[in-house]
């Protein structure tokens, strides 16, 4: 049985992750061509991104202290859950497209403090963190939930499989594209 707060976290995270994906699909219902409608649109997804990372922290122990739960053996353990990479590729493709259509880049200026070290001097540099990571974290997401609606339902799984993934999206997607984040919803970078 879980413990009150793992479930409430992960009842949390479960609608985070949710979030995330409903914030990221705007781009395909909404054109953003003013300045104002990008730095709301990357403010939100940075929200989202910033929940889920908290999540993952509040999780991170609690999550390897969940044994696998002994289950019939008519029930076979639940198997990993696989990335696929078609719809992934697919929807990295689509948001790459409709990413660089919007009229609003014309106003961006990446004038920040460390382009040095973030690698983050031009319009393009943003656009190429958020192609890569922003469909990734996407695609993770929805493994992640699943991951959470199981140790939800007392399928058998144990903790490992959630914080495997949630570790890997946070460590390698979502802190690279945070930075990029913050200064895409920063009001300077769109005068």
């Amino acid at each position: 049985m879980l413990k009150k707060s793992v479930r409430i976290n992960l009842e949390r995270l479960g609608s985070d992750l949710t979030a995330y994906r409903l914030a990221m699909d705007r781009i395909f219902s909404k054109s953003l061509s003013r300045p104002s409608d990008c730095r709301e649109y990357f403010f939100d997804l940075l929200v989202c991104v910033t929940r889920i990372y908290l999540d993952y922290l509040l999780l991170g122990k609690e999550l390897s202290k969940i044994p696998a739960r002994r289950i019939p053996v008519t029930n076979l353990q639940p198997k990993a859950i696989k990335l696929d990479s078609n719809r992934a590729k697919s929807l990295q493709d689509r948001f790459k497209e409709r990413l660089r259509s919007q009229n609003c880049w014309q106003h961006f200026r990446p004038d920040i403090p460390f382009a040095e070290l973030t690698g983050l001097h031009t319009a393009s540099d943003f656009m190429k963190c958020f192609t890569v990571d922003l469909p990734e974290i996407y695609e993770e997401t929805l493994r992640a939930k699943q991951y959470v609606k199981r140790l939800l339902e007392k399928s058998g799984e144990s903790g490992t499989s959630l914080a495997v993934s949630l570790e890997h999206l946070c460590r390698n997607h979502v802190s690279t594209v945070m930075q990029a984040l913050q200064w895409a919803s920063d009001e300077s970078t769109w005068p």
